[in-house]
């Protein structure tokens, strides 16, 4: 088998993260087999599509996870226990993106709690009806399993209680929070049991604006970002702790409330 075969090129968000998440891919899926060595840098930068500078920054995040091992002046290898680094490793964008992630979590607290009680009380009927659509669209983008309808539904609803929220301000801050989200977003579809509670919690949340109140609505918003923020904190401590080679390490610790 040539090693070449399996890249392709890489595209949004950092190249360089893009290009780290693909060789963890390779390794996890025993594409790229322990001992392996890598065509040179220059082949590697035509493969992936991005500039050396990216790629050097990828090759230090991957030597630094354990997955690549460099002997100058011989080359680059996959390292001998890195099918074992990259599953614990689970989505490695959370853990290398730490304080963003963190950062706009505890923003989108901040934002959407009082958006959803602000939402009960003022969404008019098209607005409430956009509300049921959207909470439709999670429920049938679960059932598929496709990870880009649950990240675009669950978009989708979160912007329809910003809008029935009736403040114009307050919907462009949420939309330019789930902009920078929407890695972050990705990479949480990967965590064990998330897919599956997206639609009984953001149902609660609807169920609780269409029934016009405000107190259940903002409630349930924040157990569900707690919950998230929990989820996230975690994944991001367990592709720390690989990087580090299973070591305690030190995080910032989650939004926590009575």
């Amino acid at each position: 088998m040539d090693v070449q075969d399996d890249f392709t090129s890489v595209r949004s968000r950092r190249l360089s993260d893009d290009a780290v998440e693909q060789f963890v891919r390779l390794v996890r899926t025993g594409r790229l087999q322990p001992g392996v060595r890598l065509p040179s840098e220059r082949r590697m930068v035509e493969l992936l599509g991005v500039s050396r500078s990216s790629y050097r920054e990828a090759v230090r995040i991957l030597e630094t996870m354990g997955i690549i091992t460099v002997s100058p002046g011989r080359g680059t290898w996959i390292c001998a226990d890195s099918d074992r680094r990259a599953v614990r490793l689970g989505n490695p964008w959370l853990a290398m993106h730490e304080r963003d992630v963190m950062d706009l979590l505890e923003l989108r607290q901040i934002l959407e709690v009082r958006a959803v009680a602000l939402a009960a009380e003022r969404g008019n009927d098209g607005e409430l009806s956009r509300i049921r659509e959207a909470q439709e669209e999670i429920r049938a983008a679960v059932e598929s399993g496709r990870a880009d309808d649950m990240v675009n539904a669950d978009e989708a609803f979160h912007l329809a209680l910003a809008e029935a929220s009736g403040n114009r301000v307050l919907v462009s801050a949420v939309a330019d929070l789930y902009r920078h989200l929407e890695g972050t977003r990705r990479a949480m579809i990967t965590i064990p049991g998330r897919p599956a509670r997206m639609n009984p919690e953001h149902a609660e949340i609807a169920h609780a604006v269409l029934s016009r109140d405000p107190e259940t609505a903002s409630r349930t918003m924040l157990q569900h970002v707690r919950r998230v923020e929990r989820e996230v904190a975690a994944a991001i401590a367990a592709g720390r702790l690989s990087m580090e080679g299973g070591g305690e390490g030190q995080s910032r610790p989650p939004i926590t409330g009575k």
